[in-house]
């Protein structure tokens, strides 16, 4: 079971969405793809299809559901500013809960953190940290991954049919 102390100091690429970086760097690379759901569709779509990486995406959000739904820190703008942001339980907690926070987005969204940037339609860090819609977390990050997915899940049913 992750914790949230295993995403402090979690080193992200602006410039890559790639889940299998993400599951690797967190160690949970062949829980995700152990999973029966994961390994029933590979099985029968092929291992690098595209609903399989949609899979993947939807066990990894559940495996984090509970510390995406737990009390987080409120959002400092001084954390971003600051020359040492590590000094202190604090600033290390607050770390952590920022890259759990972005890799959920960066799962979730299917985009890297640079292209993130300019989306509109999908909310950011702040407005994730402070919960600032209806829901859970886990919920709102859910509803990106099924808007950001559903012309692979489309075609998917399609093809089955």
């Amino acid at each position: 079971m992750l914790k949230l102390a295993d995403f402090f100091g979690l080193k992200l690429d602006p410039e890559r969405s790639d889940i299998s970086s993400f599951l690797e760097a967190v160690n949970v690379d062949n829980m995700i793809n152990n999973t029966n759901v994961v390994k029933k569709i590979a099985a029968s779509n092929g291992r690098d299809s595209p609903i399989v990486g949609v899979a993947r995406r939807q066990q990894f959000l559940k495996l984090i559901k509970p510390l995406l739904n737990e009390t987080m820190l409120d959002y400092d703008a001084h954390y971003y500013i600051k020359e040492v942001n590590t000094s202190s339980d604090h600033d290390r907690r607050y770390c952590a809960e920022d890259k759990l926070i972005q890799v959920a987005l960066i799962i979730a969204s299917t985009k890297s953190i640079k292209t993130l940037e300019s989306e509109p339609n999908i909310p950011g860090v702040r407005q994730l940290r402070e919960a600032a819609f209806l829901g859970s977390r886990f919920d709102r990050l859910w509803d990106v991954l099924t808007e950001e997915t559903s012309h692979v899940i489309k075609a998917f049913r399609k093809g089955k049919k």
